[in-house]
């Protein structure tokens, strides 16, 4: 059962998961046109972040989920059956252009998709994804779709940033080579951890403004983990999220589990 995975989660997680509920529930109640939901890695999370969307009091127009292949896409459909609304689950490699495009297909041009990203690692989370996105999902309006990114910081890309094994997804990751001279700094010393981190997290921002995104913003999570283990990036040419963001992963919140649960964080 859902409840019962994220009971299983560590602490930073079900932080997530709470955050998230509250930026979607926000950010959906602020739309002034159709929105379309996109789950990219719903398959990876699915016992967590899939309900998450059903979860707001707030709903969008329709629901579209991305599964690798049909036991995947079984399982999401039992987790969704019982929610209201228009749920696609789509399967296939998000690598191939023809998956990311029957993403699309159940779109009117006349609506907006927003699309959730929270791959289990950066290996899984291809530039060429981005790209997919930012060209697939342009409404009538030329707005592309609005994406937030669960970027998989401490997770996995700075513990993996000097494997030679790991150079060929970093490159994949970023779209290009230019992460190598960020690389180079920690190596010789000249940048510390923390330096890097920012330097990688403005690298993938300056990406995302490549593509004509408007307004890239970012924030760190609560520290429920020194250093938190992901970043939260957020781009749109329609609307700017920068305070949201702020507000709502930044907010430290008392979980189930806790002593004071029942009260409201300061």
């Amino acid at each position: 059962m859902p409840g019962e995975a994220r009971q299983q989660l560590k602490k930073w997680a079900r932080h997530k998961l709470e955050s998230l509920g509250d930026f979607l529930e926000n950010h959906a109640a602020g739309l002034k046109s159709r929105t379309y939901y996109i789950d990219l890695f719903s398959h990876d999370t699915a016992a967590g972040v899939t309900p998450a969307v059903f979860e707001t009091e707030t709903r969008f127009t329709g629901y579209i989920f991305a599964a690798r292949d049909g036991g995947q896409a079984r399982e999401i459909r039992r987790l969704t059956a019982a929610h209201r609304g228009e749920t696609t689950v789509i399967s296939g490699s998000l690598v191939h252009d023809s998956v990311v495009r029957r993403l699309f297909d159940g779109i009117p041009r006349s609506a907006s998709s927003f699309a959730l990203i929270d791959p289990p690692g950066y290996r899984r989370l291809r530039w060429s994804l981005i790209k997919k996105l930012a060209t697939h999902g342009v409404d009538w309006r030329g707005h592309k779709t609005d994406l937030l990114i669960i970027f998989p910081l401490e997770m996995a890309l700075t513990r993996n940033l000097t494997r030679p094994e790991c150079a060929a997804s970093i490159t994949r990751l970023f779209g290009g080579s230019d992460w190598l001279k960020i690389k180079k700094s920690l190596v010789e010393g000249s940048s510390n951890l923390d330096v890097v981190r920012h330097q990688l997290v403005s690298l993938y921002k300056k990406g995302l403004k490549s593509l004509g995104y408007r307004y890239v913003s970012d924030t760190s999570p609560a520290p429920f983990s020194r250093p938190p283990v992901y970043h939260v990036i957020w781009a749109s040419d329609r609307q700017n999220r920068a305070r949201l963001l702020a507000d709502v992963w930044g907010r430290p919140r008392y979980l189930a589990d806790e002593l004071f649960a029942g009260e409201k964080a300061e």
